[in-house]
């Protein structure tokens, strides 16, 4: 649903702003931005691409794609565009959140 959201002719998960980490026979975990108050992904950015607007919002014409904001998320929030190199935060879908609407479980909620 991620991925389908933000590129409606990909079907992968490659390019999904949620992973979910299946470490068998550990327990997973899921990945996502969690829009923590210190939003360190936006403190560390140097050239200033990253900005809160609700959620983390990026310039892709002013990242330089040099992963900080990767290095400084403290819950794994922010996945790497498997070929362009730019960071895929969770942009809630501008509200519409596909995720939770369209997981069949209800496993995933908005809080």
């Amino acid at each position: 649903a991620c991925t389908s959201a933000h590129h409606p002719d990909m079907q992968s998960t490659k390019y999904a702003r949620i992973h979910i980490e299946d470490a068998w026979p550990e327990v997973g975990g899921i990945n996502v931005c969690l829009a923590c108050k210190e939003r360190s992904c936006i403190q560390v950015c140097p050239v200033e691409a990253l900005s809160w607007e609700g959620h983390v919002v990026l310039d892709i014409d002013l990242c330089i794609e040099c992963g900080e904001c990767v290095a400084a998320c403290p819950v794994k929030g922010v996945q790497v565009h498997p070929t362009d190199g730019y960071p895929l935060i969770c942009d809630t879908c501008d509200g519409h959140f596909s995720c939770v609407k369209t997981c069949p479980t209800r496993a995933i909620a908005r809080r």
